[in-house]
């Protein structure tokens, strides 16, 4: 049986802010106050060693239930377990076993290089030395934070400082670790070092991680569950393979051909010509067909010399729900 590490129920967090009316006097003296519903009686769980992407637009409460999780912010109703712990009352206790990077929230000290700051959370989080000595060969490698050990945080580009942030997040080795934009603003290169490394953590120590991210390419390149917020309530919970199943009705198939073709009649799929008839592109409806029922129908037909299958991306999916007033809720129990 799997073990429980998150357990949420019912938890809602709302807010009351005051509303301008009339003149500055009327609202500094006779406020009228309205209450936001940022997050509205939601349930999940999530086990050791998941992946989950934890997304939503702006607005939606993805941010205010991260920060419940971690301790930040005390719900209005509900109850959270993180480690078996209410995480808001047993913050410092929950904080020797989690790791959180706020996007461009620096834990870093500003003036001091990164060897002095490690060596400082060292003492923090009262790390053995063996542990630490291994976490920073680890960091070196992967991270390649060699090159940059001894520069004070300030002179180091944005994407030194974010791989300096994630590894200081997991010097202590955290089982869970809240990663929020953690690629915001990074170059390919940077982002695909910094996907990598997370993934190589889960795998090496069983690390929870619960990413939030606009950039849907991290979401798609190391989650295995999505969990989509909108207007604070869960509208989507459930694997990636799901997701893709259940949202992804059609691909569009490109083949080249050896030697032009003017009309292919195949029943009920129907193909746009381009480059005078040697390359084809075609719609096919999977519930109806498939990709390769298709390609053998063509190749009955005519000789193919090259194929593209492209199926619709995580991030259109996503916009597609949101864009959707009647969005099918997707929950795996």
């Amino acid at each position: 049986m799997e073990q429980q590490l998150i357990n949420v129920k019912g938890l809602s967090r709302d807010y009351k802010i005051a509303k301008r009316e009339g003149g500055i006097l009327k609202f500094m003296f006779a406020r009228k106050f309205e209450m936001i519903n940022a997050v509205k009686d939601i349930n999940f769980s999530i086990s050791k060693g998941s992946l989950v992407g934890f997304v939503g637009p702006n607005g939606a409460g993805k941010s205010t239930t991260i920060k419940m999780l971690s301790g930040i912010l005390a719900p209005t109703s509900g109850n959270i377990t993180v480690m078996g712990n209410d995480p808001f009352k047993k913050r410092k206790q929950n904080a020797y076993h989690i790791g959180v990077v706020f996007g461009q929230r620096s834990q870093l000290w500003w003036d001091l290089p990164i060897s002095d700051t490690f060596k400082l959370l060292k003492k923090i989080y009262r790390i053995q030395d063996n542990v630490y000595a291994k976490n920073l060969d680890l960091f070196k490698e992967y991270l390649d934070l060699e090159s940059i050990w001894n520069q004070p945080v300030r002179q180091l580009s944005l994407g030194q400082r974010m791989r300096a942030e994630i590894a200081a997040s997991i010097l202590h080795n955290p089982e869970l670790l809240f990663l929020d934009e953690p690629t915001i603003g990074l170059d390919i290169v940077a982002k695909r070092q910094i996907r990598e490394f997370i993934l190589k953590l889960n795998r090496e120590y069983k690390t929870t991680v619960i990413l939030t991210s606009h950039d849907m390419k991290d979401i798609e390149e190391i989650c295995e569950r999505i969990i989509l917020i909108d207007k604070g309530v869960i509208v989507v919970d459930c694997p990636m393979t799901n997701l893709r199943d259940s949202y992804n009705k059609t691909s569009v198939v490109t083949v080249n051909l050896l030697a032009p073709i003017n009309e292919f009649d195949i029943p009920g799929v129907k193909g746009v010509p381009e480059l005078n008839g040697l390359k084809w592109s075609f719609v096919v409806d999977k519930t109806v067909s498939s990709a390769g029922h298709l390609l053998f129908e063509i190749s009955k037909i005519a000789e193919i010399a090259d194929i593209e299958i492209k199926e619709k991306a995580i991030e259109d999916i996503i916009h597609d729900i949101y864009l959707s007033n009647d969005s099918k809720i997707l929950i795996d129990q």
